[in-house]
């Protein structure tokens, strides 16, 4: 066994030469090349006995060379002792470790690492190690690891978005809200979120409307405008604040019916004071406007709904009963609640027809991108 430390003293070409005795052994060169390659960059001996066709006591060895010249260290995970079938021990690299690998171009093959790895069958054993819980790498080491593991998913989202969108002055919206949707998970799996929900969700700020920038990345194929199962419209009833389809003629009717009786009640009979100076003998009724229903200036709904229709006054009940109840109702509504001069029920109210509103989520031409 070559034992090599990695001379941080000394000429740099004895230093260069020791390092790359030290990084080429094969066993040591397989060690480095799944640390990179682990989805954690923490491996257990028992990982690296089924990956490297060497017996544990020569990787152990090799293990213990790399950790001489402070390239990888033992990192421990006591929660782990308890456990049986679960290791506590794992091996990664050190800052100076990743200094070493960055000087010589390992980290540029992260990428090939991991994928080689993510492709390698593992036995069960090596399977359960896998899952096992580890410490935390140094904080240095993880981002180094993290930073060099190629192009990151937001870069690549990046890129794809500018290329095609090139000087669209919303692009950089663009990247914004695509990497918010990456950020969320919002996938085609999910039902979307829709587009006046989106700034508060992703507590983001676009220098352009959110329909404009959505619409841009739906030309892209990055996001796709779907709606959820359902009717495309909603009719929603005022008057009792819920969905009515498939009675909504039914619920106009009764609305109709609710304001025909209100315009019916604004002439209300009313008993006379005995002491009033035009009346003598027995008790007198007369008609006035209801002080609930009409103001001081005398104007009514019955009134109000005469000007609106360009009908007599007398003919406004037989006006609202003809034609579309609900093109009839939601008038009549508009009017009585434009003017100042009458109050609405609440028995009645317009019908409100709503769309199914879009709603946004990645595509899978998007998801490719990860």
């Amino acid at each position: 066994m070559s034992e090599v430390p990695a001379a941080k003293d000394g000429t740099p070409f004895e230093e260069q030469r020791q390092i790359y005795e030290l990084l080429s052994q094969e066993t040591r060169h397989l060690v480095l090349q799944y640390i990179l390659g682990h989805p954690a960059h923490l491996l257990s001996l028992d990982e690296f006995a089924y990956l490297i066709p060497k017996n544990k006591a020569a990787i152990r060895d090799q293990l213990q060379v790399l950790e001489d010249a402070d390239v990888i260290a033992c990192y421990e995970h006591p929660p782990n002792e308890g456990t049986r079938g679960l290791p506590s021990q794992f091996y990664g690299l050190t800052e100076y470790g990743v200094a070493v690998l960055s000087e010589y171009n390992y980290l540029r093959g992260l990428p090939v690492a991991r994928a080689l790895y993510d492709n390698t069958r593992l036995s069960e054993k090596a399977e359960r190690h896998l899952d096992a819980p580890r410490p935390d790498l140094p904080s240095n080491v993880d981002r180094a690891l993290r930073i060099e593991d190629g192009p990151t998913d937001s870069d690549r989202v990046e890129s794809f978005i500018r290329e095609r969108q090139g000087d669209v002055p919303s692009v950089d919206d663009q990247v914004t809200l695509a990497k918010a949707f990456f950020e969320a998970g919002i996938g085609p799996e999910q039902e979307g979120i829709r587009r006046t929900d989106l700034l508060d969700e992703f507590g983001v700020e676009l220098a352009h409307h959110p329909k404009t920038v959505l619409g841009n990345l739906v030309d892209t194929g990055l996001l796709e405008a779907t709606k959820p199962p359902g009717p495309d419209v909603f009719a929603i009833s005022e008057r009792i604040d819920e969905i009515v389809n498939g009675r909504v003629t039914e619920e106009a009717q009764a609305s109709l019916d609710a304001l025909v009786a209100h315009i019916d009640d604004e002439l209300q009979s009313i008993e006379l004071d005995d002491g009033a100076a035009e009346i003598s003998g027995s008790e007198t009724v007369t008609s006035e406007p209801s002080v609930a229903l009409a103001d001081g200036a005398g104007r009514t709904i019955r009134s109000i709904l005469a000007s609106e229709f360009g009908t007599a006054p007398e003919r406004v009940v037989e006006h609202l009963r003809s034609g579309d109840p609900i093109d009839r109702l939601n008038a009549a509504v508009d009017a009585i609640e434009s003017s100042e001069e009458v109050t609405k029920s609440e028995e009645y109210g317009r019908i409100v027809f709503l769309s199914q509103a879009y709603r946004y989520r990645l595509t899978e031409r998007a998801m490719d991108l990860q």
